[in-house]
């Protein structure tokens, strides 16, 4: 479980996220989507959790299991990105990085061999290149870009560049995947599409993911649990459901007064 403590960031006289406390993947495969109005803190609280930024006040605390069925606790509040990311906590931005000029595949291949934290060559064992490989065919399948994978990254639809992103981030082996905004840009028809691809791969794999996503449609059908912010605070937090039952709410989210 991954685990936000009293998380304070101020910048300036702005209180960026203030005293936000909460829990992600209590169950596994969660799929979490926070959502707020521009300026809430969602951002922010992604970045103090991934390292991109550290806390003014709180700690970031990661729940592990033991063999015996009791759990361990580690504060990861001053561990780097990149630390981080060995440890199981990815991310992926609302811009698109991706390597524009190889290939699918290449791509996919580069995400796979950082998590083996190796580099193959002609000395390299042959298992070593058929357990790269086989990777990068279920990942290709599961983010059902088999048929573009021999194609030039820069030359794909905004909506499969998206994907290969994510499938990129999931070729880290993620127990934690952060997501900021995965369907920004991306066409209405598109939209979908993608976040259905993304959820189907993390129940597959049973990651955990946390979702900034402004679409309340698609937090509706597929959120298992909705963390609303609103100017720094947790404001709410329950069951997709608050969107259509909790008047406040929508008056605060939605602006909707009846």
């Amino acid at each position: 479980m991954l685990e936000a403590r009293n998380l304070r960031k101020e910048f300036g006289e702005l209180r960026a996220t203030d005293d936000v406390s909460l829990q992600f993947g209590t169950t596994p495969g969660e799929m979490v989507f926070i959502v707020g109005p521009n300026g809430a803190g969602k951002t922010t609280l992604v970045n103090l959790l991934t390292g991109l930024l550290e806390p003014d006040q709180g700690s970031v605390v990661v729940h592990e299991a033991n063999g015996d069925g009791t759990t361990v606790e580690r504060d990861i509040t001053n561990v780097d990105p990149e630390r981080r990311v060995n440890e199981g906590l990815v991310r992926s931005f609302q811009i698109v990085h991706v390597f524009e000029e190889m290939t699918v595949r290449e791509n996919v291949r580069v995400a796979v061999l950082s998590r083996y934290d190796r580099l193959l060559n002609v000395r390299s064992r042959d298992d070593q290149h058929e357990d790269v490989e086989a990777t990068v065919d279920d990942l290709l399948a599961q983010f059902r870009l088999e048929e573009t994978q021999h194609e030039v990254a820069e030359t794909l639809p905004h909506g499969d560049r998206k994907l290969l992103d994510v499938a990129m981030s999931f070729g880290l082996d993620p127990e934690y995947l952060l997501l900021d905004e995965p369907t920004s840009g991306v066409a209405t028809r598109e939209k979908e599409y993608v976040i259905e691809t993304i959820v189907e791969a993390s129940e597959a794999r049973d990651v955990t993911t946390v979702t900034i996503e402004h679409d309340m449609d698609l937090v509706k059908a597929y959120a298992d649990r909705l963390v609303v912010l609103v100017e720094g605070r947790v404001f709410r937090e329950g069951e997709p459901t608050l969107l259509e039952t909790d008047d406040e709410l929508r008056r605060v989210l939605l602006g909707v007064t009846e």
